[in-house]
């Protein structure tokens, strides 16, 4: 399960993120109260265009949750951040790190800095110091919401490589 996961989940939070970009929004919602924002490095970042949840039964019991937003809404504009969450077990509040021994549920991280290469767009890949934690404080039918914080390195990079560290990271998100 856990191989399944760590090599599957990019590809799946991305295809996730692409197909919701065109999906249509009620006009009753008030979308200002969702949004996505932490602390990359030093610098504050705020993704509140289409901050949103996908909820998806990908079979076997496995049930996934894509959280993801975009810094404008600009095209051309590709700064964009999403993290996903797989599990085998019921989903509930609590706190989910992607070191964790279980193979219960897999934890993924993605921020794209504005690039349209894979290479310099940063994941996380099990930082033993500062790993990828999300803790869920809301579970609903229609609402995500909670924190989160880890390192992220250059995608298919060594524990060298170029980093991006994420604090203060809090959403609320609305599943689609």
């Amino acid at each position: 399960m856990k191989q399944f996961l760590v090599k599957s989940w990019p590809v799946l939070l991305l295809a996730v993120f692409v197909a919701s970009c065109g999906k249509e929004v009620s006009r009753n919602d008030d979308l200002s109260q969702y949004y996505i924002k932490c602390k990359i490095g030093t610098k504050d970042k705020t993704f509140n265009f289409m901050p949103a949840a996908i909820k998806q039964d990908l079979g076997g019991g496995v049930i996934n949750y894509s959280v993801f937003g975009k810094v404008s809404n600009d095209p051309a504009d590709m700064e964009s951040l999403g993290f996903t969450i797989q599990l085998l077990i019921p989903f509930k509040p609590g706190t989910y790190k992607e070191t964790d021994p279980t193979s219960d549920y897999s934890v993924g991280c993605l921020y794209n800095p504005n690039t349209t290469i894979p290479e310099y767009i940063f994941v996380n890949q099990g930082d033993d110091t500062n790993p990828l934690e999300i803790t869920f404080t809301e579970v609903s039918s229609t609402q995500l919401s909670g924190t989160f914080k880890g390192k992220l390195l250059l995608n298919n990079a060594g524990p060298k490589a170029d980093s991006a560290v994420i604090s203060n990271g809090q959403f609320k998100v609305r599943i689609q």
